[in-house]
């Protein structure tokens, strides 16, 4: 078998992880890996030989020596003097720019199962499959030490946030040290031949860009099609806008071009439910024929929305607005460039401010807005929005909330809700110089192939966290689950 020369190696699809004992290639495992290994080599952990990575082994310490022991389980060692087995390093976005907060990383014992397509209401633990035999999350600076990491060779790591996941080998797991992994050779995936991307829906709109976000995020423009059909998991709809013709014609659009969002995206639940993300670009005004009983139904089911500017007509009125989100100022509302406080008081804004910095988007702990808008004020009264971004008091002494969130079904106990939305008044087109110049704005190809603005980090960094396991802002990111089930 030829030698792997690196420490990892990206998961090939087409092979199934072949089981070291007896030399079946199931060994009492289902056949639905979502992105099974290439054959691997046989190990050289002091627990057992084991040539394919999933197989029973000699009795290992991880089930204090019982010979009741399952597949890697089986070479997860005691260490001496307080040791520990230990794989450390940094996931990255798909783009291998930026270390990502909250990615959960794991090593299965099984194989992955597929990931259910489209909006669903399940428990954080039913996207970690595979049964966990050690996991951990990384911290705001997208770092991670994952201990008690099973010995050998070609020993699979899955990182994952959401239903974003990536699975790769590592070649070699030394025993009772820590085993780093080169810098930038952790990251999200990029395309679906490197593993799981949710099925994300844009609405486009020509007062903002949220589509070439995610290309500037990292993901392939073959990902990207018009409407529902293709195979990419970026759907691009064409939004509407009350005052096209002063603001620069339709709206960007795909070639061939997609539907319409009001008659293809959010006409009905139905067709909202085939996402896992909807994200609703700005369209230089109040959004125009929405059914909006169909995104709170799908909110409430699970799926997640992300509302930039005059999207907030989706939320201070209908289902949404009896919710008393915000109190709403509606209209264009350009307060110009401002700096912004990040809300640190609940555990993901602290880290979401740690990160900023992390990643070089503050300036005197601030982040710099361009062309920022004042559509919402959250405050006590609004007991099911959070807040994470507030314009500077002494820019806006009304304390404009820049960018909000809640969780659905609103009103629901915590471990009911699994539906996510966001307000953001930071527009992503206002720094970015997608489409400048461009006699066709073109999805994709006509997004600025430039680096992340501050506020397209600070947007970045909640696209990961729209995306991930819903849990009570108010708490730290509950541990991923870590044995088998």
């Amino acid at each position: 078998m030829k030698t792997i020369p690196v420490a990892l190696v990206v998961v090939a699809a087409g092979f199934l992880w072949a089981i070291g004992c007896g030399g079946s290639p199931k060994a009492g495992f289902d056949d639905q890996t979502a992105s099974p290994t290439e054959p691997a080599e046989a190990g050289n952990g002091t627990s057992g030989n084991n040539p394919g990575g999933f197989g029973m082994g000699d009795a290992g310490a991880g089930d204090g020596g019982s010979s009741a022991c399952v597949n890697l389980q089986c070479q997860q060692q005691a260490c001496t003097g307080g040791a520990t087995t230990s794989v450390s390093g940094s996931v990255y976005d798909p783009a291998g720019k930026n270390a990502l907060y909250d990615v959960v990383v794991y090593v299965p014992n099984e194989h992955l199962q597929v990931l259910p397509s489209g909006a669903t209401c399940d428990a954080c633990d039913a996207l970690y499959t595979g049964n966990p035999i050690a996991s951990t999350l990384t911290d705001s600076a997208g770092k991670f030490t994952l201990k008690n990491v099973p010995v050998g060779k070609n020993i699979p790591l899955v990182i994952q946030v959401g239903k974003w996941r990536r699975e790769l080998t590592i070649a070699n797991v030394a025993a009772c040290v820590d085993n780093p992994q080169p810098d930038k050779s952790l990251s999200l995936p990029k395309n679906s031949t490197e593993g799981d991307i949710p099925q994300i829906a844009i609405s486009t709109g020509n007062a903002d860009s949220l589509e070439c976000l995610l290309r500037r995020v990292g993901l392939d423009a073959s990902e990207y099609g018009g409407g529902a059909g293709g195979s990419g998991h970026i759907h691009i709809f064409q939004g509407g806008t009350l005052l096209g013709g002063l603001l620069g014609g339709a709206a960007p659009n795909t070639s061939p071009p997609g539907p319409q969002s009001s008659s293809a995206l959010w006409n009905s639940s139905a067709s909202l439910m085939k996402y896992d993300v909807v994200l609703l670009s700005c369209e230089g005004g109040e959004t125009q024929s929405m059914n909006q009983q169909a995104l709170f139904d799908y909110a409430k089911s699970g799926g997640r929305v992300f509302a930039s500017h005059f999207q907030y007509s989706w939320l201070n009125s209908g289902p949404f607005g009896a919710a008393n989100l915000a109190t709403w100022s509606p209209g264009a509302n350009n307060m110009g460039d401002v700096s912004a406080e990040i809300v640190t008081t609940f555990p993901k804004g602290l880290a979401l401010s740690q990160w900023l910095g992390n990643v070089g988007a503050l300036t005197a702990g601030e982040l710099p807005i361009s062309a920022a808008r004042h559509n919402s004020d959250v405050g006590p009264a609004n007991a099911a929005s959070q807040a994470w971004i507030k314009a500077d008091a002494k820019a806006n002494p009304a304390g404009a909330t820049e960018y909000f969130t809640f969780n659905t079904p609103i009103g629901a106990m915590p471990d009911k809700q699994c539906g996510r939305v966001v307000f953001s008044d930071l527009h992503v087109g206002a720094v970015s110089g997608d489409y400048a110049g461009a006699s066709t704005q073109v999805v994709p190809t006509g997004c600025a192939a430039t680096d992340l603005s501050p506020q397209e980090k600070a947007l970045e960094f909640m696209l990961f966290d729209l995306s991930s396991c819903v849990t009570p802002d108010s708490q730290p990111p509950p541990p991923p689950p870590g044995g088998v089930k």
